[in-house]
C-alpha cells in the first residue's frame, strides 16, 4: 500500500509504530496496522508479544484514546482502580502460545547471524561508530530490545526493577554522570587524590563508553567535569505512582526514545543540569524514567499520552473535582504538567533545564506544595491519633491484664484458703476420730489391762513394788504392783487417768474397740497398725525423776526386770502429744515438777 494514499490519522499511526520499531519496513508496519484497524496500541501488543491480538468487538471499529488537557483535570488515569482504568495494561495474549514453536525454530536458524551481529556491534562500539541497520525490519525488530544480555523471557531480565537498573546504568555510561546518592559517596573518594591530581577511586566518573547519536549541536570535546543525575526510582511505573500517592510527594516521569535525535542532548544537558537537580533534591521529587523500547515505559507513555520524545511529566496528589457543592472526596493522583520535544534552545525549549526549573519554581511548586503539605500534616495527625489510640489500647490491655491477674490471684488465694480450711477440718475430724478411738481403748484398758493392787500377804504376783507417779496436771498417785506385772499394766494405769470423770468404770466396754484381739495382744496389734510410734500412740512417756531416765514401753517385760523399779520408784508422766482438752499445759507442769521431791519413800 502506498504511504501517500494514507489518511493523515493513518500516517500518524504509522509514524508512531515505526518509532517503536526503530524504523522498519513501512509495508510490514502498514500490514500490521491494517490487521488491527489502525490501532497503534493493539499493533504494538501484537509486535512486542509476537502473538495475535484478541479480536475486536465489532469490525471496522477503532479504539480512540481520549486526549486530556495538561492541567489538574487529568485525574485518576495513573494507577489502576477497582472501577477500571483509561488505558489497558500491555498484556500477553493467550493466542501467542501458538507461535512459540515457530519462534524457537527461527531462533535456532538465526543463531549464527546473531553471533556475527554481536561481534560487529562490539567492534563498532569500540570504534565509536553507529551500527548500521542492514535489515530495516526483521523478526527481532518486532520484539522488545532488551538492554541486558540473555533471553528476553528471563524473569530476572524482564523484572521492572532490573530493567530500570539497566537503563540508569546505561544512562550513567552515556552521560559520564552518576546519580546524586552515588556521587556523594564518590566525592568522598575524591578527597584522596594523589600528587598527580588523579582520583584514587576506581569508580570515578569518566567519559561515556557508549556511542551516542550525533546531532548538529554535539561537541566532540569530552566534559571531564564530574556531573550528577537524579536518583531514579528503581521499580515499575505502577509502584512509582503508588509511592508518590502514599508519600504525598511530587513525581517526575522521564521517557525517552533512542530513535529521536533530541534525546542524547536532553540526557547530557537537562538531566545533568545542577540547578534542576538541586530543585528536584530540595523538594524531594521522586524521579522515574525509562526507554519506551521497554514494556513498562511503553505502557507509561500510553497512559501519559506521550506523542514525542524526550517527554517529562509531573504528577502529584490533587483535590478531586466534584460536581456537587459541599462534597468532600479523597485526593487523587493528577498529571500536573507535560513537557515534550527538544531541549534546544536552552532558554525556551520545552524540555530544556531552564524551562523546567522555571516551571517548577514559578508555577508548579507554589501551586502544589501547600496542598501536599496539608496532606502530609493530615497524615501525620492521623498517625499521631493512631499512635495515641494504640497507646490507649495498650494501657487498657495492661489494666485489663492487671485486673485479670488480680482476680486470678484472689481466686487462687480463696481456693488456697478453702483448701486450708478443708484440710484443717479433715485434720480436726481425724483428730476427733483418733481421740474417740483412744478413749475407747483407755476405757477398755481400765477394765481389762489395769490389774488390781496386790493384797497384803499375797505372794502369787511376786514381791510388791510401790510406784509413785506425778501426772502432768500436778496430781500425785501411788500404786502398788507385783513384780510379775507387765509394763503394759503400768502404762494402762497411767492412761486410765486421762478418762473424764463422767465416764464411770462400770460403763467400760468388755471387748476391745473395732473387734480387735482381746488382751495385751490386741493392744500391741493396735499400736502397730496405727502408723504411730509407741510413745506417740500412748501420748506420754514415763521418766525416772532422778537421775533422769526414760522407761520405754516393752509389752512383754515384767516390772521386776526393770532395774530402776526393782525396789519401786518415783516416775514423772510427760506428755508427748495432744491428749485432749485441759492437757495442753501438762508437759510444762511435768517438767517443772521433774526435780521436786514428792515426800514418798520407796518400800524395800
Amino acid at each position: 500500500m502506498d504511504v501517500d494514499a494514507l489518511s493523515p490519522s493513518q500516517k500518524d499511526a504509522l509514524g508512531q509504530l515505526q518509532a517503536l520499531m526503530n524504523g522498519g519496513d513501512a509495508d510490514v508496519a502498514i500490514g500490521v496496522l491494517d490487521s488491527v484497524n489502525w490501532d497503534v496500541q493493539r499493533a504494538a501488543e501484537m509486535i512486542f508479544d509476537n502473538g495475535v491480538p484478541p479480536p475486536l468487538s465489532r469490525p471496522g471499529s477503532r479504539t480512540n484514546i481520549e486526549h486530556f488537557e495538561v492541567d489538574d483535570s487529568e485525574q485518576g488515569l495513573l494507577i489502576p482502580t477497582s472501577s477500571g482504568r483509561e488505558f489497558r495494561p500491555v498484556r500477553t495474549p493467550s493466542s501467542g502460545l501458538t507461535v512459540r514453536p515457530v519462534r524457537a525454530l527461527i531462533a535456532v536458524i538465526t543463531l549464527p547471524l546473531r553471533l556475527i551481529t554481536s561481534i560487529l556491534r562490539f567492534l563498532f562500539r569500540i570504534l565509536r561508530v553507529p551500527f548500521p541497520q542492514f535489515v530495516p525490519f526483521t523478526w527481532s525488530s518486532l520484539s522488545y530490545r532488551s538492554h541486558g544480555l540473555g533471553n528476553r523471557h528471563d524473569s530476572r531480565l524482564m523484572d521492572p526493577r532490573s530493567v530500570a537498573e539497566r537503563w540508569v546504568r546505561a544512562l550513567e555510561e552515556e552521560t559520564g554522570a552518576v546519580c546524586i546518592s552515588r556521587s556523594g559517596a564518590r566525592n568522598n573518594l575524591d578527597s584522596s587524590v594523589n600528587d598527580h591530581g588523579v582520583s584514587s577511586g576506581t569508580d570515578a566518573a569518566g567519559p561515556s563508553t557508549l556511542t551516542a547519536r550525533m546531532g548538529p549541536n554535539d561537541s566532540t570535546v569530552e566534559d571531564v567535569e564530574l556531573k550528577s543525575l537524579p536518583d531514579f526510582f528503581l521499580g515499575s511505573y505502577e509502584n512509582f505512582v503508588r509511592t508518590c500517592e502514599k508519600s504525598a510527594k511530587i513525581g517526575c516521569v522521564i521517557l525517552v526514545s533512542e530513535e529521536h535525535d533530541d534525546v542524547p542532548e536532553f540526557k547530557r544537558s537537562t538531566l545533568t543540569d545542577p540547578t534542576l537537580l538541586k530543585l528536584v533534591q530540595e523538594n524531594d521529587i521522586i524521579v522515574w524514567g525509562g526507554d519506551i523500547r521497554d514494556k513498562d515505559p511503553w505502557s507509561a507513555s500510553q497512559k501519559l499520552q506521550a506523542t514525542t520524545y524526550p517527554f517529562v511529566a509531573f504528577i502529584a496528589l490533587q483535590a478531586r473535582r466534584t460536581t456537587g457543592p459541599g462534597t468532600a472526596s479523597a485526593p487523587t493522583l493528577t498529571i500536573l504538567s507535560r513537557h515534550q520535544g527538544p531541549c534546544i534552545p536552552s532558554t525556551s525549549a520545552p524540555t530544556a533545564a531552564q524551562t523546567l526549573a522555571t516551571h517548577l519554581t514559578d508555577h508548579l511548586l507554589p501551586r502544589v506544595t501547600p496542598f501536599l503539605a496539608r496532606i502530609k500534616a493530615q497524615a501525620a495527625e492521623r498517625e499521631r491519633e493512631r499512635a495515641l489510640r494504640a497507646e490507649q489500647d495498650r494501657a487498657f490491655e495492661e489494666s485489663r491484664q492487671r485486673d485479670k491477674e488480680r482476680v486470678e490471684r484472689r481466686l487462687a488465694e480463696d481456693k488456697r484458703a478453702e483448701d486450708e480450711r478443708r484440710l484443717r477440718a479433715e485434720a480436726e475430724e481425724q483428730r476427733r476420730a483418733w481421740h474417740a478411738r483412744r478413749m475407747d481403748w483407755r476405757r477398755y484398758e481400765r477394765r481389762a489391762l489395769v490389774t488390781r493392787e496386790p493384797r497384803p500377804g499375797e505372794s502369787g504376783r511376786g514381791k510388791t513394788m510401790r510406784v509413785g507417779l506425778r501426772l502432768p496436771d500436778g496430781r500425785r498417785l501411788v500404786r502398788f504392783f507385783g513384780e510379775s506385772d507387765s509394763m503394759t499394766a503400768l502404762h494402762a494405769y497411767v492412761d486410765s487417768h486421762f478418762i473424764p470423770a463422767e465416764l464411770a468404770p462400770d460403763s467400760d466396754p468388755h471387748a476391745p474397740p473395732g473387734g480387735a484381739t482381746p488382751g495385751e495382744i490386741g493392744l500391741v496389734e493396735e499400736v502397730q497398725s496405727s502408723g504411730r510410734s509407741e510413745t506417740q500412740w500412748w501420748g506420754f512417756q514415763l521418766v525416772l525423776a532422778y537421775p533422769r531416765k526414760e522407761l520405754a514401753w516393752e509389752p512383754s517385760r515384767r516390772l521386776g526386770d526393770v532395774d530402776v523399779l526393782k525396789s519401786g520408784g518415783q516416775l514423772v508422766v510427760e506428755m508427748v502429744g495432744d491428749m485432749g482438752s485441759g492437757d495442753g499445759k501438762g508437759k510444762e507442769k511435768a517438767a517443772a515438777a521433774e526435780n521436786s521431791d514428792d515426800g514418798y519413800e520407796t518400800e524395800d
